[in-house]
């Protein structure tokens, strides 16, 4: 590779993690605003769309909206110039400024638990991004059939997914933001395939399927984030499992589709193995930190037990859905809710 190439590249790859960097700033962002809104309606099940008639009235919303289409917008710069691993792999780096904006937006310090977590991720990501060392490939990206079936299978996932969390159980929101995950992963496939095509001419997307899987099935993984967002016991616990799962989509898919290839060598992947898991224990810590109000609230849901301990996460989780309340009506309600499951714990001991 001649010297104007390979500066040519370099320049490619720091285009794509400053655009990917720029995305999980903001994505962050945009979760947090989400949540804040989500904390001040009523609840709905998961997938019901009555939830998004209700957020559309808050303004809160409105900014998490912007953030994510802002995001989405990098997103796409960076997925035009670098390797689709690359970039979702730096997008969870976005844990970070979900951490940062839970404490700035919802008021809400995290716990040293939380701050090993987010720590562990980012070594993690670290580690596996210079262990495999992503390069662009140069195959053509699936084909029309290809991002059907792609997206059918994704949608059926995303479909039993949601069947399931409508059932109740403590664990429905990291289930759902799995799912969302695997939205947001083949939305981006398809969302590079786009990129390509625009660089043949700005009417070659409309003749492929990705530009439609790419708005439907982002915008019906936005829904079901949402309600995760409102049944999860914060946005960093919601955010973890989601960017566990879109890299993920993105070794596989960047391989197949993309041609791209990364370092395959006995002590590459062994590193890449040792820093995937430190990645996965970060985001497991992160989202046990607070696993206590939501088991706590699913168990009352179906008339169970819990521990004591529990219900005293569960009454903190309240007082910070009084704080983020934004009128008097929403306070009262949610000061109610904290008094009773004050009242339990204290019966509990």
């Amino acid at each position: 590779m001649t010297g104007a190439a390979t500066g040519a590249a370099t320049g490619a790859v720091t285009g794509a993690v400053t655009g990917a960097v720029l995305a999980a700033l903001v994505f962050g962002v945009s979760g947090v605003a989400q949540r804040r809104a989500a904390l001040t309606v009523a609840p709905f099940a998961a997938g019901d769309p009555r939830l998004l008639r209700a957020l559309v009235r808050k303004p809160w919303w409105w900014i998490g909206a912007v953030a994510a289409i802002a995001g989405v917008g990098f997103q796409m710069l960076a997925l035009a110039t670098g390797p689709l691993l690359l970039v979702q792999s730096v997008l969870v780096g976005s844990i970070i400024s979900t951490t940062a904006a839970e404490r700035l937006i919802l008021g809400r310090r995290p716990t040293r638990a939380t701050l090993c977590g987010v720590g562990l991720t980012v070594l993690g990501l670290v580690g596996v991004l210079v262990a495999l060392a992503p390069t662009t490939g140069s195959g053509p990206g699936p084909s029309g059939p290809a991002t059907l079936v792609t997206a059918a299978g994704c949608g059926g996932v995303m479909l039993a997914t949601v069947g399931w969390a409508r059932r109740g159980g403590p664990r429905r929101a990291t289930a759902l933001a799995a799912c969302v995950g695997l939205g947001y992963g083949v939305t981006a496939v398809a969302l590079k395939q786009v990129g390509l095509q625009l660089g043949q001419g700005l009417t070659e997307p409309w003749g492929h399927p990705a530009i439609y899987v790419a708005v439907l099935l982002g915008a019906w993984s936005v829904q079901l984030s949402q309600s995760a967002l409102q049944t999860g016991s914060g946005a960093v616990a919601v955010v973890a499992p989601i960017l566990v799962v879109d890299p993920l989509v993105g070794v596989i898919a960047g391989g197949i589709f993309f041609g791209e290839r990364i370092a395959t060598g006995p002590v590459a992947l062994a590193v890449a193995a040792t820093a995937l898991a430190v990645l996965l224990a970060g985001m497991w810590v992160v989202g046990s930190a607070r696993s206590g109000p939501v088991a706590a609230a699913a168990a009352r849901e179906q008339g169970g037990q819990t521990d004591p301990q529990d219900r005293t996460g569960d009454v903190d989780e309240r007082v910070h859905d009084v704080a983020a309340a934004p009128d008097r009506q929403q306070r009262l309600r949610h000061l109610g809710r904290a008094r009773v499951d004050q009242q339990a714990h204290e019966h509990g001991r």
